[in-house]
């Protein structure tokens, strides 16, 4: 009996520690993908996006382990449109710049019928939230952050980047925004404060905060300066 309370406390911490930021972006990209009969995530963990298309084939690839695949870094190692759905959450900005339109026309040449990626929008403002944000973690956790390390170094993709990388003769191409990194920034606070300080009051204030949270899947037509990510819908046109 012990083992199973171990359990569900872990299961329960588990569930509370998780970010609704990650929520939130796999319920968008999931809508977005409609209903597909198979899926390319590319970048993504095992069963993380399966989990919100459950009617579809999902297949988890990436460079390193977990993956349902290991591809190469450069390439996939897919036949053009293999799938008919090709996804890729917050992957973008941890390519260097030099390597992120042969990353895209990847992408795009194995889909079908649409890809959908998002990444954060990289205005001056979330750039400069980023840092600051950086800076208080550094200081409470004496140590970096390696996926802020690595926004830093390559730099977060711009909405004119994005526009470049997916002209695409036949393809039809949207943006949707969706939230703000200064509440975004907050949310990481909390949770680095109840999973990395351990004071006793931390895990419960940030549960009070996340047990009664509803994902704002809301997207807008146009960016603000504090938009946190964007959304691209590329329609193929095979």
């Amino acid at each position: 009996m012990p083992n199973v309370v171990a359990a569900a406390r872990q299961a329960l911490a588990d569930h509370v520690l998780s970010a609704p930021d990650t929520w939130e972006r796999h319920l968008i990209v999931a809508d977005l993908a409609g209903d597909p009969e198979s899926v390319l995530d590319v970048g993504g963990l095992p069963g993380q996006l399966r989990g919100f298309l459950p009617h579809s084939r999902v297949l988890a690839v990436n460079v390193a382990p977990p993956a349902d695949l290991i591809v190469p870094m450069d390439e996939l190692p897919f036949k053009d449109a293999t799938f008919e759905v090709v996804t890729s959450l917050d992957v973008l900005e941890h390519v260097v710049p030099a390597a992120r339109p042969g990353f895209v026309a990847e992408l795009m040449r194995v889909a079908s019928r649409r890809v959908v990626l998002c990444c954060p929008l990289g205005t001056p403002e979330h750039v400069a939230a980023e840092a600051e944000v950086h800076a208080w973690y550094r200081g409470l956790a004496g140590a970096e952050h390696p996926w802020l390390v690595e926004h830093a170094a390559n730099g977060l993709p711009t909405l004119e980047e994005l526009e470049r990388m997916f002209a695409r003769d036949g393809a039809s191409v949207r943006f949707a925004f969706h939230g703000d990194v200064r509440e975004v920034n907050d949310q990481f606070r909390r949770l680095v404060l109840a999973r990395h300080r351990h004071r006793p009051g931390d895990l419960a204030r940030y549960a009070r905060f996340r047990l009664p949270y509803r994902p704002d899947t809301t997207l807008a037509d146009r960016p603000s300066v504090w938009t946190n990510r964007v959304f691209v819908i590329a329609d193929v046109g095979r």
